[in-house]
């Protein structure tokens, strides 16, 4: 387009063309159509989008299409000469239909010609030169004159003369009319022409008739002009002239005028209801006079009265120096550069109201130069508002997450370090212990296990509300974590006397692709839940094949148990954070009401959802299904290993050379014990500078580093080994196990973390993957 128009032209033309009330058209000088109108659209019969590019021809008869291409061809040659021709479209509703049809090449110095044309549906006029012709032959020579037809008639209103250019344009031959009486040959409108002719004679004065033709299927005007040319007492001596003058383009061009002016004054009331609604006003800079001009609604923006004069001067004192320096700058690169602004500024009202508005530039080319801008403004102070409401709840939430986050972190590190203690020492008595103490080290084990559960479960519960929980894929063997679960809950469930069964079906896969620890972590809690709710009778777990596919299988889980049951009107808030149902038998039962909670959000971190049956009094069934990948040789991830007995590796790793560094006594008293367990005798120390000290003097294969210590943290410790000592593996032991730690030193290609407190078969399987890692031989 811009090849043929430019930008302010082609907004003009285009502007002009769109409200024409007849069909009109641009063309290229290739012929490709770049642009019609609505009226064209329903004349053709199609859209503009189909009319583009040659898309016109398609409509045109293919005896015409010939001769229209000649008369393009002949326009482009002529410019300013408009030509004039008529055609047949094939209309996709309407048919055939006769279209009238008139072209004008415009051509600018320096650039391309291009078409402008108009066209008119005129089958209307063809069809009514049909029946015109049954009706009189005269008639139609009359309808299609383009010249005055001139009658010389007497005060008695009879004919005395006839003067015409081509007889044809009678509707009967020029002699017929010679003698007679206006009413004797008018027909129908002798009355109308009779009672205008007396009226000359008796005023004196000369009239005018403007007349539509009475078929009203044909939209033909004329004016009828009667002057007295000799005046005379007798009637027979009495000379007028009468002239029939065909004004049907003149008339049409009047209503088309109309229609235009109508349809600019609806656009105006139009765009001064959207700019009220949107509040958006619109403003236009004319750079050869500095004139400025706005809307209304920019008026009303600016809290102004339509009888302010807006000027480049003037319209900057709403803005401070900040602002002002803004538009200055933005402003210049629209006339220099030709470059569009969209800028946010803000405003003081000349009511001293504070606003913010979002202000448009666009420069406008003609020439190669920028003649003006034209833009718009755009009231934004409710948006802006809330925009600054909404930033500043997100920074509170965000510093209460974060508070939130700092305060878990903390706690969890305090309570885990004590508590990695406890665990500790639990586990060396369990190596060790006399049949007396066996009740006491399990009882000690299953309170302190009960209370690491509980931290992680709220721990797991706000990495789920910060959508911070990823699901870490390893390759499980199914039927294996099935049977741990069994044996894991097998003495909780005979010492209330429960059957536990696991029903697993033969034809899921035996390797599924999984997050072992999450998926462990949705079967113990509905399990543990199922036993607690349970007195009596068994708790079923069951496994069934949905689908299964090259790539993929589709596993049935469920877990079902003859216990109390749930009342179906609390089925909905079982799965609420820190939700028991509120009734005497559950509420006996401990716990903080996070399993079911935590158990529902891991499900749908598998895209699928968790289901409920219960009848009080005869039990309960949770079920799901969950959709695993198979393990490839493309995708297969590290096996998860399962360790169950540490008997097997005493003193297996005695060739492993290990730093211990933590500053916690305990910690080092129970690390130090299971190390020599498996045959490992670490050089302990208790801050980063003595660890540096040790590195200098010994050399080793892992480096177990506490993350919190003083002088020297676990993070600057870590950095210093990887880079100075990088044959060393290193193992971060610690108490803080929120998701940035893991991130952080995965950053610095750390990724083994052994967090506390641990359990000895947890510190067996970093040992084994150190191992299996440097070659060592277990």
């Amino acid at each position: 387009m811009d090849t043929y128009l430019d930008h302010g032209e082609d907004s003009h033309v285009r502007e002009a063309l769109r409200f024409s009330p007849i069909g009109a058209f641009l063309l290229n000088i290739d012929g490709n159509c770049i642009f019609v109108n609505k009226e064209w659209e329903k004349t053709a019969g199609i859209t503009a989008q189909a009319s583009y590019g040659t898309g016109w021809q398609q409509l045109i008869m293919e005896e015409d299409l010939l001769a229209i291409n000649l008369v393009i061809n002949n326009t482009l040659r002529n410019p300013g000469h408009t030509q004039i021709f008529h055609f047949r479209v094939k209309h996709p509703q309407k048919g055939i239909r006769y279209c009238k049809a008139s072209t004008t090449c415009i051509q600018s110095p320096g650039k391309a010609g291009y078409v402008i044309g108009y066209v008119q549906d005129t089958t209307a006029e063809k069809q009514a030169e049909g029946r015109q012709t049954e009706l009189t032959t005269h008639l139609q020579a009359l309808i299609t004159s383009l010249e005055d037809i001139v009658f010389e008639i007497d005060g008695n209103q009879v004919f005395k003369n006839v003067w015409v250019y081509d007889d044809r344009m009678l509707y009967m031959p020029r002699q017929a009319f010679l003698g007679k009486r206006i009413q004797d040959v008018m027909g129908p409108q002798g009355t109308m022409f009779s009672n205008i002719v007396s009226e000359v004679v008796r005023t004196g004065e000369a009239r005018e008739l403007v007349y539509k033709h009475l078929d009203p299927a044909i939209n033909q005007w004329y004016k009828v002009r009667i002057k007295p040319v000799v005046k005379a007492l007798d009637p027979a001596n009495y000379v007028m002239v009468l002239s029939i003058q065909d004004i049907t383009s003149q008339k049409l061009a009047e209503f088309s005028l109309q229609d235009t002016k109508n349809r600019l004054e609806l656009s105006n009331q139009l765009l001064d209801v959207s700019q009220e609604l949107s509040g958006t006003g619109g403003w236009e800079l004319d750079l050869r006079t500095g004139q400025v001009f706005w809307t209304r609604q920019t008026y009303l923006i600016y809290d102004l009265p339509d009888t302010f004069i807006p000027t480049m001067v003037n319209s900057l004192q709403f803005y401070d120096a900040e602002n002002q320096a803004k538009i200055e700058l933005y402003g210049a690169a629209a006339v220099k550069e030709k470059i569009p602004y969209d800028i946010e500024l803000q405003i003081t009202s000349a009511k001293n109201v504070k606003k913010w508005v979002r202000s448009i530039g666009v420069p406008v080319v003609k020439d190669g130069e920028v003649v003006r801008i034209s833009g718009a403004l755009m009231d934004i102070t409710k948006r802006k508002e809330d925009e600054l409401e909404l930033i500043a709840a997100k920074n509170v939430a965000e510093d209460a997450a974060r508070t939130k986050s700092d305060f878990l972190s903390i706690m969890s590190h305090e309570i885990r370090t004590p508590l990695n203690g406890i665990i500790g020492i639990a586990n060396l008595l369990k190596l060790n212990y006399t049949a007396d103490q066996e009740e006491y080290v399990s009882n000690l084990l299953f309170s302190a296990d009960h209370l690491l559960q509980l931290i992680n479960d709220i721990l797991d519960l706000n990495k789920m509300e910060r959508d911070k929980l990823d699901l870490i894929v390893a390759e499980v063997e199914l039927q294996a974590l099935v049977k741990n679960i069994q044996n894991q809950f097998k003495s909780l469930a005979e010492a209330k006397e429960l059957e536990l069964i696991t029903e697993i079906d033969s034809q899921i896969p035996g390797k599924i692709i999984a997050d072992p620890i999450r998926l462990s972590q949705i079967l113990n809690n509905l399990v543990s839940n199922a036993i607690k709710y349970t007195d009596k009778g068994k708790v079923t777990l069951s496994l069934k094949l949905v689908s299964q596919e090259k790539d993929k299988t589709t596993v049935h889980f469920s877990i079902k148990d003859t216990g109390i049951g749930i009342p179906k009107e609390l089925h909905g808030t079982i799965f609420e954070s820190f939700r028991q149902v509120q009734q005497s038998a559950y509420r006996k039962q401990p716990g903080t009401g996070l399993g079911l909670s935590i158990t529902q959000k891991l499900i749908s971190l598998h895209n699928s959802q968790i289901f409920i049956d219960s009848t009080p009094g005869i039990g309960t069934e949770f079920y799901f299904d969950l959709v695993f990948e198979l393990p490839t040789k493309l995708n297969r991830p590290p096996k998860s290993v399962h360790i169950t007995e540490l008997s097997p590796y005493i003193k297996k790793f005695t060739g492993m050379r290990l730093l211990f560094v933590e500053d916690n006594p305990i910690n080092v008293m129970v690390a130090k014990k299971q190390l020599e367990y498996f045959g490992i005798l670490p050089d302990c120390a208790q801050s980063g500078q003595e660890a540096l000290e040790l590195l200098k003097e010994n050399k080793y294969d892992v480096a177990f580093v506490d993350l919190h210590m003083p002088e020297m943290d676990g993070f600057t410790l870590s950095d210093i080994i990887r880079t100075q000592y990088h044959e060393i593996h290193i193992v971060i032991f610690t108490a803080d196990i929120m998701p940035d730690v893991r991130r952080k030193f995965a950053r610095m290609g750390i990724f083994d973390i052994l967090n506390k407190p641990f359990f000895p078969r947890e510190m067996l399987s970093t040992l084994l993957r150190i191992a299996e890692i440097r070659k060592m031989e277990i």
